[in-house]
């Protein structure tokens, strides 16, 4: 049975067993070690034939090896240095798409959720307010995005439940992106109600 493995893009290859020094500065690479750090889990690495270590584009070969953080050294910036050990290889068997192109539409997203989330506070009176802001969500891949914002929506499971089996971040953010502006709507005209009544702020 296949799992999800976030992969590390290299034109170098890992081996089992041996260690490997990297630079990690890329934004959605240091989410990749920042999770890999707290989980302690192993993320992968693979050779690419094509396309470049950063950015999206890159096509890597089906072979990779599983890689644990061994060492780590943060850098002021927001950059860090790490030092990984090879573990067992792995096989690719289908990729899950998070590049760069749903990035406008992911920040599009953010937006969204972070006026919805001012409404459900000021509906709820500060019940919710353990949800992320969009500064936090901007420093992760669309398809972090996609995921973090369908777990903080307060929508019916099925609903939910129908996010999680999109097949792509991009369309998860579209349909996202008509929740928000359902719900937000929503929310708009409860808290008109309840300045009707003199209960709560209004949506900024």
């Amino acid at each position: 049975m296949g799992v999800l493995l976030p992969l590390f893009p290299l034109d170098n290859v890992l081996f089992p067993d041996m260690v490997m020094p990297l630079h990690i500065f890329e934004q959605r690479y240091r989410l990749l070690v920042r999770r890999s750090l707290r989980h302690r889990s192993p993320f992968g690495i693979v050779l690419i034939p094509e396309g470049q270590e950063v950015g999206g584009g890159a096509l890597p070969y089906r072979v990779g090896t599983l890689a644990q953080i061994v060492a780590h050294a943060a850098l002021p910036d927001g950059r860090s240095l790490i030092t990984v050990r090879g573990e067992r290889r792995f096989e690719i068997d289908a990729g899950i798409d998070d590049a760069e192109p749903a990035r406008p539409l992911a920040d599009t997203v953010a937006e969204a959720y972070a006026d919805y989330v001012v409404g459900v506070v000021a509906a709820t009176g500060g019940a919710r307010r353990e949800l992320p802001i969009v500064e936090e969500l901007r420093t992760g891949s669309p398809c972090d995005v996609s995921f973090r914002v369908a777990a903080g929506l307060a929508i019916e499971d099925d609903e939910r439940q129908a996010l999680l089996e999109v097949a792509t971040a991009g369309e998860r953010l579209r349909r996202e992106r008509e929740i928000l502006s359902r719900e937000c709507a929503l929310l708009s005209e409860m808290l008109v109600r309840m300045r009707a009544r003199g209960e709560g702020p209004t949506l900024h």
